[in-house]
């Protein structure tokens, strides 16, 4: 019995000892915070007199007397604010301070997160030596998200190799990432070219395709309205899908035409590409095929459709009423849906 008795005194001593030390944590834990919070407060204070009064020496002093880690999140917060003269002011501050040479080691050290935070803080400090760090996070880091963070901020730097070796660098598992779709919209005017040779690759992986094409769609313009429309025909759906989605961009003159075949695809993705595209053009000639687009078997499809329509103006929101009151079926029900939606925007 008396064992017991021990036992239970021994736990229950314990116990107080867990709650102290919780307690006692949770304490410096606060501490810790209030005292990053101060610091933070003191060098954003410290940032925005230098934008005032260009003291560098006082910026430098306030940099150097915080914590590295917040000197390097604070300080990228801000810089992403700043434009021209001030900005250029700051960097030039960060640089004499070594922030760079820190966020390089973050980079090298960090756990995934950190990598990819100090990726994107390496192309906004844009030091002499990012350009290399970022090179060697491309060709040797573990995660693929850091792989796609470095490209990312290489292409802001204009120092990302040719989509091809760099495509091969992310890895295969990583050509699904939709973080694609952000470096291929960095991608300059004068290397569009990489993007509509990988668009056009029958070899390529179909999103990666697809994000060359969206990227082309949303920043090359009318130009390349015939790629879109030869594309449009692709074998892949989610290829030929992407390119509908581009002509209903950019327009084209036979794009009547290739949305009314598209309407009849077998793949419901590129039905649905094909609706919103004649939608967003207004191509009143395809009310027809839209409307037959009203019963198909999947609900994205029909709301597509439903929303195209609305978007013709009169003539398609009549064709819309006669469904909504006709006998209870699936493009009764859509119309009705549509129309309760209110006018298209």
């Amino acid at each position: 019995m008396w064992m017991i008795w021990e036992l239970s005194i021994l736990l229950s001593a314990l116990s107080l000892l867990i709650m102290l030390f919780l307690i006692v944590r949770r304490v410096l834990q606060e501490h810790r915070d209030k005292a990053a919070a101060d610091q933070r407060r003191q060098l954003l204070t410290a940032l925005i007199a230098f934008t005032e009064n260009r003291d560098s020496e006082a910026l430098k002093a306030v940099v150097l007397g915080v914590p590295a880690s917040v000197a390097i999140n604070a300080g990228f917060e801000f810089i992403s604010l700043l434009r021209g003269e001030e900005r250029n002011g700051v960097l030039v501050a960060f640089h004499e301070c070594g922030l760079p040479a820190l966020v390089g080691r973050l980079l090298e050290r960090g756990n995934v997160a950190e990598r990819i935070h100090a990726a994107e803080m390496l192309a906004a400090l844009g030091s002499e030596d990012a350009t290399a760090s970022l090179l060697s996070a491309l060709d040797h880091d573990r995660s693929r998200d850091v792989r796609i963070a470095a490209a990312i901020a290489l292409c802001d730097l204009g120092s990302l190799p040719l989509l091809g070796i760099a495509l091969d660098k992310i890895g295969v598992a990583g050509q699904r990432s939709r973080r694609l779709i952000d470096l291929f919209r960095r991608f300059p005017r004068s290397r569009f070219n990489e993007l509509a040779v990988h668009a056009s690759r029958a070899d390529a992986v179909p999103f990666v395709r697809a994000a060359a094409i969206d990227a082309l769609a949303r920043t090359g313009g009318f130009g390349f309205a015939d790629f879109f429309a030869g594309l449009a025909r692709s074998d892949s759906p989610e290829v030929a899908a992407a390119a509908l989605r581009a002509l209903g961009l950019t327009g084209h003159g036979a794009a009547p035409a290739i949305l009314a075949v598209a309407m009849t695809n077998a793949d419901w993705d590129v039905r649905t590409a094909a609706a919103d595209a004649a939608g967003r053009l207004g191509l009143s000639e395809l009310a027809a095929p839209l409307s037959m687009l009203m019963d198909d078997e999947f609900w994205t499809v029909r709301y597509a459709a439903a929303n195209a329509l609305r978007s013709l103006g009169n003539p398609g929101e009549r064709l819309l009423r006669e469904m909504a009151g006709s006998e209870v079926s699936r493009s009764q029900r859509t119309a009705s849906l549509v129309l309760a939606e209110g006018p298209a925007a």
